[in-house]
């Protein structure tokens, strides 16, 4: 019996260890207010060396996407903890690359802003992954949200030109096909720029702008996004923006 708790214990600890390593700027994303970095709000921080013109442009970046979010759907009520870098190496010491990154933990989102994220269309992007994941509930988020799903409703709130509906021509069946990445693995690999195109047009004739994230808390309450999502609007094809071949 002795030797079996031993053999536990070891286990729970590696466990433990292993979590820390590959979550690692999750915890320390946690800590930020206890250190030395500078501090817009109780949210925001500041990794590296930003003058007050440039702080202030964050901080009116941060409102612009948030006024965003509530226009197209609803005042936010998540509260991620945003970091915005000031060079690539700074990112990447936050576990993110040179536009932005979002570690997820149970209680926030941790949003790394990297030197060329910083413009209200990554931001409101990010801040849409935070929100649904708030509004779903962790671990509901991982067990019903697909990536596909998660990706193209981020994109909706960001502008960026090849990402516009409009911009966006594939065939199809590519856009029926972006439905089997349910997966970040699956997701974030091959062509990942098409994957984005297709989520977009993907989610198109599923997210009504204004019960959206009622539509969410129906998952939160036990749901399945096939019930609330994908059956409820089974009828609505997405071909709108996708060429027959």
């Amino acid at each position: 019996m002795y030797k079996f708790g031993i053999v536990v214990f070891m286990i729970a600890a590696s466990v433990v260890l292993i979590g820390g390593i590959f979550q690692r700027h999750a915890i320390a994303c946690d800590m930020l207010p206890l250190m030395n970095y500078q501090r817009l709000n109780s949210e925001v921080f500041l990794a590296g060396d930003f003058a007050e013109p440039q702080a202030q442009i964050i901080s009116e970046l941060i409102d612009s996407a948030s006024e965003r979010i509530s226009h197209v759907y609803d005042k936010p009520i998540s509260k991620p903890r945003f970091v915005i870098t000031a060079d690539i190496q700074g990112a990447a010491n936050w576990g993110a690359n040179e536009t932005a990154s979002m570690h997820r933990m149970p209680w926030r989102a941790c949003i790394i802003i990297g030197p060329k994220g910083q413009n209200v269309d990554v931001i409101a992007h990010e801040w849409l992954h935070a929100e649904i994941q708030h509004r779903v509930g962790f671990f509901r988020f991982l067990k019903e949200i697909p990536v596909w799903f998660d990706e193209g409703a981020a994109l909706t709130l960001d502008y960026r030109n090849p990402f516009l509906p409009e911009n966006i021509n594939l065939p199809a069946e590519d856009v029926t096909s972006v439905k089997d990445l349910k997966s970040g693995k699956s997701f974030f690999s091959n062509n990942i720029r098409q994957n984005y195109q297709a989520s977009r047009i993907a989610v198109e004739p599923l997210i009504r702008p204004k019960q959206f994230f009622n539509d969410l808390e129906k998952i939160a309450s036990g749901e399945s996004f096939e019930n609330v999502f994908l059956k409820a609007n089974k009828s609505i094809q997405p071909t709108a923006n996708a060429s027959p071949d």
